[in-house]
């Protein structure tokens, strides 16, 4: 519940990414120094997500730590929090079941941006029955309305792979 209400006020409602508290609730492990630049440069680097849309450029410019540490996960899900219809927040679960987890993490970003939107246009209907699922008043907190059909696919995609991962795990034990 903590990551959807930090979610929902950083995406959702825009409140100002305070890079400590992103790391944390995206479970992402950042060294200070590396969030605390993005921090120092908010304006400009919103600006720079926003205006150029250059997911590649912008990794290859700002997150790689000491030039040897690339930061492909925080890239994407700063990317998704500001671009949220148009970048999936991707995360190694994701990339593993996808294949991608050979591919560089950006050139993996890309194959799933463009994937989940091919995936979007062809598949509406599944989009709403996933939405219509979720429109229960017990879900309320996600605030189904305003997420982009991205963010949808994702969770769906999320929730599945860790529903299969706990079965895994009960059927084991």
């Amino acid at each position: 519940m903590s990551f959807i209400k930090y979610y929902n006020e950083t995406v959702l409602d825009k409140k100002k990414i305070k890079f400590g508290e992103f790391s944390y609730q995206w479970a992402l492990h950042l060294p200070k120094e590396f969030y605390t630049f993005f921090d120092e440069n908010y304006d400009f680097i919103i600006d720079e997500i926003k205006n150029k849309k250059d997911i590649g450029n912008f990794h290859n410019s700002f997150c790689i730590y000491k030039h040897e540490k690339r930061m492909g996960s925080f890239c994407s899900k700063l990317f998704h929090t500001i671009l949220p219809s148009e970048f999936p927040p991707v995360d190694n679960q994701i990339r593993k079941e996808f294949n991608l987890q050979k591919e560089d993490f950006i050139t993996g970003i890309l194959i799933l941006k463009k994937g989940y939107h091919l995936f979007i246009k062809e598949n509406s209907e599944l989009i709403n029955l996933i939405k219509k699922a979720l429109y229960k008043n017990k879900f309320d907190y996600l605030r189904i309305n305003e997420l982009s059909d991205v963010r949808i696919l994702d969770m769906y995609y999320w929730f599945k792979l860790n529903r299969d991962k706990k079965i895994n795990v009960m059927c084991i034990d």
